[in-house]
């Protein structure tokens, strides 16, 4: 069990245990560095809004799923207390992460005494605004969401769609452009459609080139290779068979297998929208601006960030081979072919060697 922060209330004071260092807060202290206010009565349920409005708080997680059931005890048996909001954004004071009747990893988080919650639906989150003024290339340029969640709308200001677009998910900003009031706005196409949408600015930061530069390319492209263990649900990287990377992952659900074999990184690409409308709700899915893409079959098999769920170490998709973002990102920069900087995807003959087995 990884204690990540821990608060306690002793005599009008807050005692914040950070990596074993004691912080003696008052009340008032306290709730201005997590950004309730006077609103004590919110501590174990931060807004969306109140988060993006301050950037010094604890470790937070967006939940993504409504009504998010939290427990008396890390056990989906215990006693629920009550349910969370979709996108609603929490601190996570404790980390724990125990072992299934199945050999599966679970992780809960603390909320509070006597409070937890399942970390298989918490995006860890954070929340960095972003200020540029820079100039948007005349081919566009790539952009990170960086905040927990943010709204989508047809026009600047304009009509506000059903979407929010999540930490950790990237798309093609085409243009800068400032509404009425001065406000800067972001142009965001659908790779898909076509169709224009706009965010705020704050809530994208332009990722720079030195960002996506490859990693180990003085290491011979045969000499690398990626190997996916579907009974571990973990991915490893090797180069000249030394390992140097490895991750959870989270592969095809029964019924929607993983497919086994050896495959290569053909096509890549930073942001995809991924959608499947069969005409069954527990079949369909939409998801804008995945990060990350590597692609190991021409019908669609790919290994990507995920910013939608967070059971690692569990079967979660459609046959993809999904991870963390940030660890996707390790993956995209480590495998061939490079996507030059300024271009949405690359498809080239060979790529990076990809051996998915069953354990």
């Amino acid at each position: 069990m990884a204690i990540l922060l821990v608060l306690r209330w002793n005599n009008g004071v807050y005692s914040l245990l950070m990596n074993s260092r004691k912080i003696n807060l008052t009340r008032r202290e306290f709730l201005k560095l997590i950004g309730l206010g006077t609103c004590a009565a919110m501590l174990q349920r931060i807004p969306l809004s109140k988060v993006l409005a301050n950037t010094d708080v604890p470790k937070l997680g967006r939940v993504a799923r409504r009504d998010w059931p939290v427990f008396e005890e890390p056990n989906i048996k215990s006693r629920r207390k009550y349910g969370l909001n979709l996108d609603q954004v929490i601190p996570l004071l404790e980390t724990i992460v125990l072992t299934n009747d199945i050999g599966h990893s679970e992780t809960w988080y603390r909320l509070a005494e006597d409070e937890f919650v399942s970390g298989a639906l918490i995006q860890l989150v954070e929340n960095r605004r972003n200020v540029s003024n820079a100039p948007i290339p005349e081919q566009g340029s790539l952009g990170e969401i960086t905040v927990p969640a943010i709204d989508v709308y047809l026009q600047p200001r304009g009509q506000k769609t059903l979407q929010r677009y999540y930490y950790g998910s990237t798309y093609w900003v085409k243009k800068r452009v400032l509404d009425e009031f001065g406000v800067p706005w972001y142009e965001l196409p659908d790779d898909v459609n076509g169709v224009l949408y706009y965010v705020r600015a704050y809530a994208v930061h332009l990722v720079e080139p030195e960002e996506i530069a490859p990693l180990s390319p003085e290491v011979p492209a045969e000499q690398k290779r990626i190997l996916v263990n579907l009974r571990d649900q973990r991915a490893i990287a090797f180069e000249n068979e030394r390992e140097v990377f490895s991750t959870l992952i989270s592969s095809g659900l029964p019924g929607m297998f993983t497919p086994i074999g050896t495959f290569m990184t053909f096509h890549k690409r930073p942001s995809r929208r991924m959608f499947l409308f069969a005409g069954d709700p527990k079949m369909d899915y939409d998801f804008p601006g995945v990060p990350w893409v590597n692609y190991i079959t021409q019908d669609g098999v790919a290994i990507h960030g995920a910013y939608w769920h967070a059971n690692w170490g569990n079967p979660m998709t459609h046959g993809c081979i999904s991870m963390p973002t940030e660890d996707a990102k390790w993956i995209y920069r480590w495998t061939t072919p490079v996507v030059p900087f300024d271009e949405t995807y690359h498809i080239a003959d060979t790529g990076t060697r990809v051996d998915v087995i069953i354990g």
